[in-house]
């Protein structure tokens, strides 16, 4: 039984789709209705909660304070809610995880299905992305816990683990570099890579390898999922750089092979389980943080530094 009133909920998704049409086919409703709330809840506030733009809505500084106040809101709601269907005994609890694909193909399943079978009421939200966006989930009390890659300093963030792992270069078994106990970047001058595109580049292992090394690489092709990434390079098309997180089930089953990359300066990829600092974990969330952070232990060694 939500809380919040209509007026405010509808008020928040078209903030976050930013036009009242998409808010409204996200939330199942007539476009008419969330409009004639929106107008409602500024008419009730005394000031304009958007700015009317050619091509959408655009929060205005009223908006922007109603927004934050909103979402703050829904989290004290959610746990409220939660608190109560503990004392009635029969109410589902809720995880959300944002998470890099690195973490979704096994890692993240497994836990998940070894904590639904002592806990099989609570209902999980996963979302992928990359790294910036998921802080913005976890800050913004969207996202519960965070699995990112190389995330910047944050002080509203909490690490709960963190993981060095080995950078390297991802290839075919067939693949004439296979067979090499180590490698470094010049060696890949002649031969096709695969690269992440631009967003995934930002900020990665691979962007701050290159910026210390004097080496051209030439891209066969550039993926936005790692999961493409893999395929390209069970194929044969070309080498990608990634960790073996990333290719863990590959490596088991023998379909690709992971040689480390031994450049000087080539720092290893920080993997980190974060969530917001000023915000307790309520107890489901808790145990399956608990959870998680002993099956990042447990990952073979081979996969960290």
């Amino acid at each position: 039984m939500p809380l919040m009133t209509t007026a405010l909920r509808y008020f928040d998704e078209v903030a976050r789709q930013g036009s009242i049409r998409r808010a409204a086919d996200h939330l199942h409703v007539a476009a008419s209705a969330v409009n004639r709330q929106i107008l409602k809840l500024e008419d009730e506030l005394g000031v304009p909660l958007f700015e009317r733009l050619p091509r959408g809505l655009r929060l205005s500084s009223a908006g922007e304070l109603l927004v934050y106040q909103v979402r703050q809101w829904q989290r004290d709601e959610r746990q409220l809610l939660g608190v109560l269907d503990d004392i009635r005994g029969t109410g589902t609890s809720e995880v959300r995880v944002a998470s890099v694909e690195s973490v979704t193909d096994r890692l993240l399943p497994v836990t998940i299905r070894r904590f639904m079978e002592r806990y099989p009421r609570v209902r999980f939200d996963l979302s992928t992305d990359l790294t910036d966006p998921i802080i913005d989930a976890i800050l913004s009390g969207e996202a519960d816990i965070g699995l990112c890659i190389n995330p910047p300093s944050n002080p509203r963030l909490r690490t709960l683990r963190r993981l060095e792992l080995r950078f390297g270069a991802v290839m075919a078994p067939w693949h004439a570099l296979a067979r090499a106990s180590e490698l470094r970047l010049k060696d890949f001058e002649n031969v096709p890579v695969i690269l992440p595109d631009q967003a995934m580049f930002r900020g990665s292992t691979l962007e701050r390898a290159l910026s210390t090394q004097d080496v051209r690489l030439s891209a066969v092709a550039a993926c936005g999922r790692i999961l493409s990434m893999k395929s390209l390079a069970r194929e044969g098309v070309g080498v990608a750089f990634l960790n073996p997180l990333d290719v863990t089930r590959e490596l088991a089953e023998g379909e690709l092979v992971f040689v480390p990359l031994r450049d000087r300066g080539i720092a290893a990829a920080q993997l980190e389980m974060c969530v917001a600092k000023d915000r307790p974990l309520p107890l489901a969330i808790a145990v399956f943080a608990e959870m998680l952070d002993e099956a990042l232990k447990e990952l073979d060694v081979a996969t960290t530094v």
